[in-house]
C-alpha cells in the first residue's frame, strides 16, 4: 500500500522511479575524425590464447566498440567522471596477464600500436590506455536498453595525428 502510494507520488512529480533507481551505464564508443577509413585492431587473452576483434571506422563516422560488450560492463552513479572512465577502459586490459593491444590501421598500413596497461598520461598523448584521452558524452534523456539505462557514452577519438597525417 504504501509503494503504491509512493510511485503515484513520484508519477505526480514527474520523476520515473523505474529508471530512478539504476545505476548509469555508459555506451563505448570510438571515433574517426580522418578523411580515410582506419581499423582498429584489438588484442586480447580468452581461454584459448590470443583473441583478435576488429573495428572498422568510416571516415568522420563513430561506432560502438564491438570488442566486448558495447555497453559498460560496470555502473556507476552520475557525476563521478573519472570512476566511469577507469571502469571503462579497464576492461580492455587483462590485468592478471598483464596483456592487452590496441592497432590502428589504414589499409594495411600499421599506423599506431597502443599497449596497456591503463593509465593517466595527460592529454598530449592519445592512446585507448590513457584515461585521460577519453571524454564522455552525457545524453538529454537516457536511453532504456533492457534493464539498464544507457546514459550516454566515452570516446575515444582517432585524429590526423594518430595516422600521421
Amino acid at each position: 500500500m504504501h509503494f503504491t502510494a509512493i510511485l503515484i507520488g513520484l508519477s505526480l512529480l514527474s520523476c520515473d522511479p523505474e529508471e530512478s533507481f539504476y545505476i548509469d551505464f555508459y555506451q563505448r564508443v570510438f571515433e574517426n575524425t580522418t578523411n580515410v577509413d582506419v581499423s582498429i585492431v584489438y588484442h586480447s587473452l580468452d581461454s584459448t590464447g590470443e583473441k583478435l576483434d576488429t573495428l572498422r571506422l568510416k571516415a568522420n563516422s563513430k561506432m560502438a566498440a564491438n570488442f566486448t560488450s558495447s555497453v559498460s560492463s560496470d555502473g556507476v552513479k552520475d557525476g563521478n567522471s573519472k570512476l566511469i572512465i577507469e571502469r571503462n577502459v579497464g576492461i580492455y586490459y587483462d590485468h592478471i596477464n598483464d596483456y592487452g593491444k590496441f592497432e590502428l590501421f589504414v589499409g594495411n598500413e600499421l599506423k599506431k600500436e597502443w599497449i596497456g596497461p591503463p593509465e593517466y598520461l595527460g592529454g598530449g598523448i592519445n592512446n585507448p590506455y590513457n584515461y585521460d584521452s577519453w571524454s564522455i558524452i552525457k545524453y538529454d534523456k537516457p536511453i532504456r536498453d533492457g534493464d539498464n539505462f544507457i546514459y550516454g557514452e566515452i570516446v575515444f577519438t582517432v585524429s590526423n595525428e594518430d595516422i600521421g597525417d
